[in-house]
């Protein structure tokens, strides 16, 4: 058998050796459907990549399908974060039919783990203040509930499972889950551009509230009325708080880039190397 041949080839024009140096350091934010289109530039350039894995990839892929592709990628040194399906999902929906498929779908994301062998794995809330403004209470004890036999596969995988922020006005609701189900493999993904967008709590108290939990930082920007996707940097993010929390208490979290266009990568890169030097 001949022997794949992953060596560099080519590196593209428009990024800098600084813009290499970190994305080295970076994963970037990869849909399952676009990865085989781009998969030879992530090997090329060795990018770490959080392979997202909705609905649509866990019903028509099968293992033998994903199987090679974590091989290359793993052969190549790349390393591999997945984040999970979330598109109509509710894992604390007072409907039970709504919590059942919401489990399904996360128990087939669960079942590729050991197929990809991520570094840590990101899933949602499901969160919706417009459902549950007056049923805080209860949506904390539903979320508890579906979450802990995951945070129980977590710990048999060895993989850390992250609570990202999307909708939730405030810190509060992670902070109750992640107190009620205490594990080193339950963690939280912070959002700068859901908080930025949807929050109305500076990120300096997202940060004083969870800021031990932190394991991972979603990077992109808007300009706080939406969740716009822009490079870092193009917008009202508050990275300099985020760089000096990180810095004074030595945090250091895995930190994904979230370019929603292919060529806002390099401006993306420059953007966190200016914001990461305050």
């Amino acid at each position: 058998m001949v022997k794949p041949d992953y060596s560099v080839k080519e590196i593209p024009t428009n990024l800098t050796g600084p813009m290499l140096q970190l994305l080295s350091h970076v994963h970037v934010n990869m849909p399952w459907k676009v990865l085989p289109q781009h998969l030879l530039t992530v090997l090329t350039l060795k990018m770490n990549v959080e392979i997202g894995l909705d609905a649509m990839a866990l019903d028509t892929r099968s293992p033998r399908e994903f199987a090679p592709v974590a091989e290359r990628l793993h052969a190549r040194g790349c390393r591999v974060s997945l984040h999970g399906p979330f598109w109509g999902l509710e894992p604390a929906s007072m409907d039970p039919m709504v919590r059942q498929i919401s489990r399904y779908r996360i128990q087939q994301f669960f079942d590729l783990i050991s197929i990809f062998d991520p570094v840590q794995v990101v899933c949602h809330t499901g969160y919706d203040p417009r459902h549950y403004l007056s049923h805080e209470e209860s949506w904390v004890d539903g979320s508890v509930a579906f979450w802990e036999p995951f945070v129980t596969r977590a710990e048999s995988l060895q993989t850390p499972l992250l609570l990202e922020n999307v909708w939730e006005a405030g810190p509060t609701f992670h902070r109750a889950i992640f107190d009620k189900l205490p594990s080193p493999f339950f963690a939280f993904c912070l959002d700068v551009g859901h908080q930025n967008g949807f929050s109305s709590t500076p990120l300096g108290e997202w940060l004083n509230v969870l800021g031990d939990h932190i394991q991972e930082l979603h990077l992109h920007d808007n300009d706080g009325t939406f969740d716009q996707h822009r490079p870092v940097g193009s917008g009202s993010v508050d990275f300099q708080t985020l760089f000096l929390f990180l810095r004074a208490t030595g945090r250091d979290p895995l930190m994904t880039l979230e370019p929603h266009r292919e060529e806002d990568l390099a401006e993306t890169l420059e953007g966190l190397i200016r914001v990461m030097e305050v």
